[in-house]
């Protein structure tokens, strides 16, 4: 685990049934990353196999690739700056870049689904389940993404981890997403746009959209069709009471986390595809 922020357990960490359940998550959701949310989740084993159990098949519905679909482009009324990086990347520097946003850009709803669903059934509003299914997705990492590497926070060099713990402190978090030690193997990149992104984060604007995601997710996750129904009863015959308060913790963290990260994500999507990201 890192020794820095929210413990954790990194791929390369993950033994026996966590490391299935890690290689399921790639398959189901589509991506080739173990985003944060479920390498903290799985500190507690039989919390983690439950939930990612009564999640699973849901995330298989075209209902919730839609719901997420739905999630995916907030609108913003500001105007990214145009930014000119093609003396610090290649076209093959900058096509990786691109990748890994839209490897995030496509996952971080679905993830809020995810968060949304746990944490309303362990606050005792289960997912009663619709039954209501219009179809199944196509499971399995798409084919062209590359693997995500992510930066260790202690093993960074001052300057990156200088910039990781500032956009860490910006939005109030006790750790630093997948997303961004994703993209600090481009510090460049990340330095030059975290200056106009982190004068974005909790504005006004940006805290309203953050916070009516999370109510749009909320309500997509209650038209899951299958049910969620892990709550503290289910927890209690596994679990310290310790252990749960982390739970409830983690969940919640999240929550909050991955609709900031959507905000976050439609951000820099639009600084790179809206001709602000250049290449001569």
């Amino acid at each position: 685990m890192d020794n820095y922020g929210v413990p954790e357990i990194f791929e390369s960490e993950a033994k026996g049934l966590t490391a299935l359940i890690y290689q399921d998550i790639k398959y189901v959701l589509k991506v080739p990353v173990v985003n944060f949310m479920f390498r903290t989740s799985a500190l507690y084993e039989e919390f983690f196999e439950i939930a990612w159990s009564q999640i699973r098949l849901n995330m298989l519905t075209v209902n919730m690739e839609k719901a997420a679909q739905l999630l995916r482009f907030p609108h913003l009324s500001v105007n990214p700056p145009k930014l000119d990086l093609s003396q610090a990347y290649n076209e093959p520097e900058m096509l990786q870049i691109k990748k890994i946003l839209s490897i995030f850009n496509y996952v971080n709803p679905k993830l809020l689904l995810i968060a949304s669903a746990w944490s309303e059934s362990l606050a005792n509003r289960p997912i009663r389940g619709t039954h209501s299914i219009e179809g199944f997705i196509k499971p399995g990492v798409f084919p062209p993404l590359p693997q995500v590497n992510l930066m260790h926070i202690p093993n960074a060099s001052s300057d990156v981890k200088d910039l990781l713990l500032d956009i860490a402190e910006k939005h109030q978090s006790f750790d630093v997403a997948s997303d961004f030690r994703a993209l600090a193997f481009y510090p460049k990149f990340l330095s030059e746009v975290w200056k106009y992104l982190g004068n974005y984060v909790g504005t006004d604007e940006y805290n309203v959209i953050s916070s009516n995601l999370k109510s749009q997710s909320i309500q997509y996750a209650h038209q899951m069709p299958y049910p969620v129904t892990i709550n503290r009863q289910t927890l209690e015959k596994y679990h310290t009471d310790a252990e749960i308060a982390g739970i409830y913790g983690v969940v919640s963290m999240f929550q909050s986390f991955l609709a900031n990260l959507i905000v976050d994500g439609e951000f820099l999507r639009r600084m790179i595809e809206q001709g602000q990201f250049t290449h001569r």
